[in-house]
């Protein structure tokens, strides 16, 4: 579609994009490359989505804009140590790993990582089962989930780069140039460092961890180091001293320092982060005079962006994790899911609650975009254009019928209802084949909206539990659902008209049509209104009817 013409103004993707390309040339720019970086210590949190749907986005528009070949990668920091032991974790195991580089940490056991596996495939289970580490079993929770939103960025393990030498050159000029370092720390962020202060940590040779070990010496081709024992609160070094090289992964420089050396080492030239790091004297604006000072490289572009908020306590874990990326992707299509992401300008918080109608009005807004960018309707082409880049597929389907998704949910709770009958009429004629699987899939996602998030008053499903509404019930109408469950039981191939029929006739010739099947309506929903009744009754199971209207009699 045209980007250019809107009345509305570009998308912020084709803004930012072609941003970058003028930076690109002003600044003598030679290559694109987009990368965003995340240690893997855990489940990771759907705030983590926003910063990999950014840059692959930016990627794969800024490879439509030009000739040049684009790089779009995803680093994994799993040098890093593990500093913190997240409660899903069996503690007697994971406790002495504390302050262990995350790569050299065993992975969990399925049942003890804090993942749902319950509806997973064998083959998605053994692929867990056989993680190396730690780091790799929940960076392939978080690759799982990303690719799901059409997320292809090439994956780069930290731990390789350092063993493979790749890094060295810049643990050296670090370590060189540690005067001007200091001055950084200073200068830009008031911190006055020790005058034996090194920007390195070595994996202690003894035993093993990283989180503790304090470097106090370079001499040029090795570091001094001691492994102290309580240098933070999390772990307890083995108070080991020695000298060992820097080079080839026995160590890793401090994170400020590590970040724009990777940048250095991978030739980064695009790369944003969340706005905590753009802080005045914050860890982007330490990188950036890094990058000018030590590495001598251009700063990359920055793209400081908000973070996604999710509401709602059923979203929030009993063991206090949070939402994860995994739970996250599976409440919507992965289109739709990507939708969400590229909507909202980047500098935008969002802000998502599942138990509300979040779910349904985000299905509502993409339906809208679809059919602007099909030209149905007239509207903003940012929306057209957020449609058009959240498409998993390389190019957008042709333009078919969109069952509204709170229709497909509140109809497929009423029994007498055929949806394809439905959704068909609405139409004006038979859905294609395509419509016929657009329609089952957004079924699959109400059931799992109506399951876990939907608000009560949308919800028309009988509750195992007997409503607390029954308290409204008359005695006329307690003994109405007593006369009820005679009637039921009295046939065993009950037809949905022939019972509805019944139902009426025994209503009309007690308490009135109206008080009766409102009694129904509380008996089984809590509500005053519903589905036919009869089909309602037929469409559960038949000793569960039973043992519900055996507390009326």
């Amino acid at each position: 579609m045209d980007t250019k013409n809107n009345q509305y103004g570009l998308h912020w993707v084709d803004q930012i994009t072609d941003q970058i390309l003028a930076w690109q040339k002003s600044h003598g720019v030679k290559k694109l490359h987009v990368d965003d970086m995340k240690t893997p210590s855990g489940r990771v949190h759907v705030g983590s989505l926003v910063g990999v749907v950014l840059h692959d986005v930016i990627a794969k528009v800024l490879q439509s804009k030009t000739s040049q070949p684009v790089t779009s990668t995803y680093v994994f920091n799993d040098m890093d140590p593990m500093d913190g032991l997240p409660s899903y974790l069996d503690q007697a195991i994971y406790q002495s790993h504390m302050g262990r580089p995350l790569y050299k940490i065993p992975a969990p056991d399925l049942d003890q990582s804090g993942i749902n596996f319950s509806h997973s495939s064998q083959q998605e289970k053994a692929k867990f089962a056989h993680a190396g580490s730690m780091a790799e079993f929940y960076a392939l929770d978080f690759i799982n989930a990303f690719r799901r939103l059409g997320c292809s960025q090439k994956i780069i393990w930290s731990h390789d780069l350092h063993h493979s030498g790749q890094m060295d050159d810049f643990i050296r000029t670090a370590l060189d140039k540690v005067s001007q370092l200091k001055k950084i720390y200073a200068t830009v962020a008031d911190y006055k460092l020790p005058d034996n202060w090194y920007p390195f940590q070595v994996v202690c040779e003894k035993c093993g961890l990283v989180g503790n070990t304090l470097v106090t010496d370079w001499d040029g081709e090795q570091v001094s180091y001691e492994c102290q024992q309580n240098k933070v609160k999390w772990s307890t070094g083995c108070g080991h001293q020695g000298k060992i090289s820097p080079f080839g992964g026995h160590g890793k420089l401090l994170w400020k320092v590590d970040w724009p050396a990777h940048w250095a080492a991978l030739g980064i030239t695009i790369e944003g982060a969340g706005k905590d790091h753009t802080t005045a004297g914050g860890s982007r604006d330490m990188a950036n005079e890094i990058c000018a000072q030590v590495f001598a490289i251009p700063q990359p572009f920055d793209i400081p962006y908000e973070w996604i908020l999710v509401r709602g306590a059923k979203m929030s874990s009993s063991k206090g994790i949070g939402t994860s990326a995994r739970e996250f992707v599976d409440l919507f299509p992965a289109s739709i899911g990507r939708f969400l992401f590229v909507n909202k300008h980047y500098n935008q918080v969002i802000d998502f609650d599942p138990t509300t109608m979040a779910i349904p009005d985000l299905f509502d807004e993409y339906d809208l975009a679809a059919k602007i960018y099909w030209g149905q309707v007239e509207g903003d082409n940012r929306l057209a254009r957020s449609y058009e880049l959240a498409q998993i597929a390389d190019t957008p389907p042709p333009a078919h019928y969109l069952p509204r998704f709170r229709d497909v949910a509140l109809w497929m709770q009423y029994p007498e209802i055929n949806l394809q009958d439905k959704f068909a009429d609405l139409k004006g004629s038979l859905l294609n084949e395509l419509e016929l699987n657009l329609l089952a899939e957004r079924q699959e996602y109400a059931l799992r909206w109506l399951k876990n998030y939907a608000p009560r008053e949308f919800q028309f499903t009988p509750s195992e539990k007997l409503p607390e509404e029954v308290a409204q019930l008359t005695t006329d109408q307690r003994q109405f659902l007593g006369k009820l469950a005679e009637l039921i039981t009295s046939q065993t191939n009950w037809q949905p008209e022939q019972l509805q029929q019944a139902i009426y006739d025994l209503a009309k010739n007690s308490l009135g049509s109206k008080a009766g099947f409102k009694a129904i309506y509380l008996a089984f929903l809590g509500k005053t209104s519903g589905p036919k009744a009869a089909w309602l009754l037929l469409n559960q199971d038949r000793l569960f009817v039973q043992q519900r209207l055996s507390h009326f009699t």
